[in-house]
């Protein structure tokens, strides 16, 4: 052989041996990718309906705080509870507890004084218990359920010690706030 076919027949013989992808091995790489890829898009998945829920939670906590604030304030001016109530794009429900609230004291002493200007009267505090949850509507409940994003606040509140003036001003302003102002003092009396 003279040089140039040698040359060339050695390069042939370079590029016979080069070894390539097969076809097992391609199929194997993409198997391997897509089990990858699946599993990323899994992950993100869940990462994103986690988020979803604790938004949800956040939304009961939140109509939770200004229903308690709501009722402290103006106790008729409280949504239906009857209807959803709307929050970002979910729709929740509520309900409400008010009930007596008893107090026990140790070592108790035995007063003499008729009661005035002995403090506050404490058989007027009532135990408020809010709770919110994800209505059935936005994939939740129609009734309460710990399964569900939800939201419970309890509350002891004194329905005579108004948090602000403001809330003062806005009883005394409505129509029979004078009277049910007078109502609940008659009550703490005991009259």
């Amino acid at each position: 052989m003279t040089h140039p076919q040698r040359h060339l027949a050695f390069r042939a013989r370079r590029y016979h041996t080069r070894r390539g992808v097969t076809f097992l091995e391609a199929m194997l790489a993409s198997v391997l990718l897509a089990m990858v890829a699946s599993t990323l898009a899994g992950g993100v998945s869940f990462m994103s309906q986690s988020q979803r829920r604790m938004d949800q939670r956040l939304g009961a906590a939140e109509l939770a705080n200004r229903l308690i604030l709501q009722h402290i304030d103006d106790r008729d001016s409280l949504p239906d509870r009857s209807l959803p109530i709307e929050y970002d794009i979910d729709l929740y429900r509520w309900s409400i507890e008010e009930a007596p609230v008893e107090f026990v004291f140790d070592n108790m002493q035995d007063d003499t004084d008729d009661g005035i200007g002995s403090g506050a009267n404490l058989s007027r505090i009532k135990l408020i218990k809010i709770r919110v949850w994800l209505g059935a509507e936005s994939g939740g409940s129609r009734s309460y359920t710990t399964e569900v994003p939800n939201c419970e606040i309890t509350r002891l509140i004194d329905p005579l010690a108004f948090n602000n003036p403001d809330s003062l001003k806005t009883l005394l302003e409505q129509p029979g706030g004078i009277e049910r102002l007078f109502e609940s003092m008659m009550e703490d009396l005991g009259g």
